[in-house]
């Protein structure tokens, strides 16, 4: 219980686009973030995959007055600080508002691999002063917290794929709570390198399928792995309190969280998805709302025969009592692609927008139903009203996170 909280702001870097604005029209126009990798020759590393969904701007040039020092701030960072200056902007706030009490303004922003990347470039030379800042994990939080001058709660979750969903979490509470008025917070993650996709290819987990734009296929019959991508997804998280007080009008409203544990394999999800099914009913008890009362599911779904089956069984478990069955579901990665610990907020940006667009977006890539994931894809864009609606998320380690939206 406490005070209610609503989503004041948005923002996005992608590989659809630097904005929330390009990446949603790629969404509803069927576009592909996918490419074959332009980052480093994968065939030179030796990789069976070879598609990636790369962000083709440097985020110093998305970002604006200079906010961005790739000198001092991780690629993962940089995006972070990019995708915090649209969102921010999207809120009307400026650190000389009357509003912006800076000591009660937190930032929570998770990540999987985080300075990944930047580890790897050091390896074998004699690190730079700034090394250590452009590759620990709580620096996409520190660097947002340095540039807009956030002085409340700060912290960065590390944990795997549900990082971002987890650091949106975590950020209501301190809202409801009364820790925070205001919580910038997301996901960040920026791992193509031969590492990162070498590590993913050495588990068989990647597509290796020829055509990139169609090699993520969440749900599909044909699905053969994941495509790695890398991005962020910000939230301006606001009590509703202080959002009426300055007349601001809110995407929509976090209701609910759940967070656990499969407790049952490093990589593999659960048998039927027990994890996240316990993950969904513990968000939905915790916005005192019933599972017919939903209208639409973001789903997880990566695009990996088992992980996508698991997921199919927590929601089919969830709904299975509800006689119109499993909400329209989508999942978002058939564009672009797993961001890792990114992706929760990625779709938690996205499912704001789908609440106030009234617009469901398409799942990408489904063209041959899978009997072991019988569900409602949605695959053209709808439109519809959206009172509530879920995000899931998984991870590495059996780690889950679920949000509630509702219409604020």
């Amino acid at each position: 219980m406490g005070r209610d909280v609503v989503v004041t702001g948005l923002g996005l870097v992608t590989p659809l686009g630097e904005s929330v604005e390009r990446t949603w029209t790629g969404l509803l126009e069927g576009a592909s973030g996918a490419g074959r990798i332009t980052h480093f020759d994968p065939e030179e590393a030796g990789l069976r995959a070879s598609t990636a969904c790369e962000v083709e701007t440097k985020p110093a040039a998305i970002a604006p007055d200079d906010r961005v020092d790739d000198r001092t701030m991780g690629r993962y960072a940089q995006f972070a600080v990019a995708a915090t200056a649209e969102a921010l902007d999207d809120t009307g706030f400026d650190a000389a508002s009357p509003d912006w009490n800076a000591e009660r303004v937190g930032t929570s922003i998770g990540s999987g691999l985080a300075g990944l990347a930047e580890i790897e470039a050091a390896a074998g030379a004699r690190p730079s002063p700034s090394f250590l800042v452009s590759a620990l994990t709580n620096l996409a939080a520190g660097h947002v917290s340095m540039t807009i001058g956030a002085k409340g709660p700060n912290r960065a979750p590390g944990t795997a794929c549900s990082a971002g969903t987890h650091a949106i979490a975590a950020a209501a509470d301190d809202i409801r709570r009364g820790r925070a008025d205001i919580v910038v917070a997301g996901g960040t993650d920026a791992a193509i390198s031969p590492l990162g996709v070498g590590s993913f290819d050495a588990m068989r987990a990647l597509s290796t399928a020829d055509d990139p734009a169609t090699a993520s296929r969440p749900f599909d019959s044909d699905r053969d792995g994941l495509v790695l991508s890398e991005g962020c997804g910000i939230v301006v998280l606001e009590a509703r309190d202080h959002a009426r007080k300055r007349g601001a009008t809110p995407y929509a409203a976090i209701t609910g969280a759940g967070r656990t544990a499969d407790a049952h394999h490093p990589t593999r999800p659960a048998e039927a998805g027990d994890g996240l099914r316990r993950c969904l009913e513990q968000a939905l008890l915790d916005a005192n709302r019933k599972p017919a009362t939903v209208d639409h599911v973001n789903a997880h779904a990566t695009s990996t025969p088992v992980g996508d089956a698991r997921e199919a069984d927590a929601l089919a478990t969830v709904f299975g009592e509800v006689e119109s069955g499993v909400p329209p579901t989508t999942s978002i990665k058939g564009h672009l692609g797993h961001a890792l610990g990114a992706a929760g907020a990625i779709e938690a940006v996205v499912v704001a927008r789908t609440i106030a667009e009234g617009t469901i977006p398409p799942t990408a890539n489904y063209e041959t139903p899978d009997p072991d994931c019988d569900l409602p894809v949605v695959t053209e864009p709808r439109e519809t009203a959206v009172d509530v609606a879920v995000s899931t998320s998984a991870g590495f380690g059996g780690t889950n996170g679920v949000l509630v939206f509702e219409r604020p």
